[in-house]
């Protein structure tokens, strides 16, 4: 900051005799080679003597003009504009560069104020005071259109753009009654503005340029679309064939604006059904996890039943049957397995009691139908029974007449046993 200040003084002493003219010709051109180097802030450091007119109070320009006006206000209409398109693409430049970088070279407070100036449109104002002692219609037009332009490019809102640029058409070429003025400016300037500022072809494409950035890009976007079509129609700058030119780029315009808010409001559908079918999704995703919990339920609460109810052991995993191998007259084992089995045991006798009994019956029977069928028979079972009667009064015969009854006896319990496990099963 020392270096610039020493800088922007030894500049200052420099060109205190220089003419306004040549101050602002050599403050462009620094500036300039600055701007085009990418060092924003000395170029504008460079440029705020000329604009501003902070000079120190002794100096005096060698045309004799007044020092308290900032030599901008009254060097000649060429590098006047040529400083300010300068000094406006300079501001445009320093507001791209967002919050952040503009915070590391101008410093955060500057750069909100450098910023706040382009945005609210306040620098036209600066402009009209400080270069043209507050005339609007003085303003050059390629200022003009650049303000306009930056503006467009930089604020949210085109309210005040509008404002001003019908402001400048309707004052732009009313005469001038400053005497000093006329003396001091040059004569084509003077006649310009006498003739609505069309004297010249270039006056001419200036102003059309102006009235083309007011009705196709400025009234647009303030919705003006009917004010737009009425300034066309009725302005005298324009020829039946650039009329005609700018209706159909209004309309096209138009219709762009009315297709995007097609093209806007089909993906604002496209994004609600989005939404609609990922809310269906998750409702259909919630209501089948809700059923697998309740199948889970449903499915756990049919085995706690079944584990009462045929008698699976819950403390076995692998669902084995307890007791098997201990005993082969039962297949499964319930829970509780030995005070089961201690009740069944009377139950079993019984049930074998019964089978005996039955056989015994049978038997008897057996013998019964022999008899009455066949007497001779009866007889000879019964001489074979006395000779049995006799037989087993000896000893040895009665010995081995046991052993082989027990191991009938044996035979016919295994049988009877063997019966009772099936039935059981």
């Amino acid at each position: 900051m020392a270096d610039m200040s020493a800088s922007q003084s030894q500049l200052s002493s420099s060109t205190s005799s220089l003419s306004p003219s040549k101050l602002c010709s050599k403050t462009y051109k620094k500036a300039s080679q600055l701007y085009l180097t990418r060092r924003l802030q000395e170029s504008l450091t460079a440029l705020e003597p000329v604009i501003t007119g902070n000079q120190p109070h002794h100096e005096h320009y060698a045309n004799g003009g007044d020092s308290s006006a900032p030599p901008i206000a009254i060097a000649p209409p060429t590098w006047r504009i040529k400083v300010w398109n300068l000094y406006i693409t300079l501001l445009s430049s320093i507001v791209d560069l967002g919050p952040e970088e503009g915070k590391k070279l101008f410093g955060q407070k500057e750069w909100k104020a450098i910023s706040s100036q382009v945005r609210d449109g306040a620098i036209w104002e600066t402009v009209v005071q400080t270069g043209y002692q507050g005339r609007e219609g003085s303003v050059d037009a390629e200022v003009v259109y650049n303000l306009a332009t930056l503006i467009l490019n930089h604020s949210p809102s085109q309210a005040l753009n509008q404002q001003r640029l019908e402001t400048y058409l309707s004052s732009y070429g009313q005469p001038n009654l400053d005497i000093a003025e006329h003396l001091n400016s040059p004569t084509q300037q003077s006649r310009a503005q006498h003739n609505g500022g069309t004297d010249t072809p270039k006056d001419l494409a200036a102003r059309v340029r102006i009235i083309e950035l007011f009705t196709l890009h400025v009234l647009p976007r303030n919705e003006e679309w009917e004010y737009a079509t009425e300034f066309i129609n009725l302005s005298e700058v324009l020829d039946e064939e650039r009329k005609e030119l700018f209706f159909q780029t209004l309309d096209g315009l138009k219709e762009e604006k009315h297709q995007g808010e097609l093209r806007a409001a089909a993906l604002q559908r496209e994004k609600d059904a989005e939404l609609e079918r990922q809310a269906r999704e998750a409702e259909r995703q919630q209501a089948e996890e809700a059923a697998a919990a309740e199948r889970a339920q449903q499915s756990r609460h049919a085995r706690n039943h079944s584990e009462v109810d045929y008698g699976i052991d819950a403390a076995r995993p692998n669902g084995s049957v307890k007791g098997r191998g201990k005993t082969r007259t039962a297949a499964f084992s319930p829970p509780g397995a030995k005070n089961v089995k201690k009740s069944e045991k009377p139950e079993a006798r019984a049930r074998q009691k019964r089978a005996l009994g039955t056989v015994l019956r049978n038997l008897m029977q057996y013998i019964s139908k022999t008899v009455a069928g066949n007497p001779l028979s009866f007889a000879r079972t019964l001489l074979f029974l006395l000779g049995l009667l006799v037989a087993l009064s000896r000893q040895d015969v009665r010995e081995r007449i046991r052993r082989i009854t027990e191991a009938g006896w044996q035979k016919v319990r295994g049988t009877i046993g063997m019966g009772v496990k099936v039935s059981y099963i």
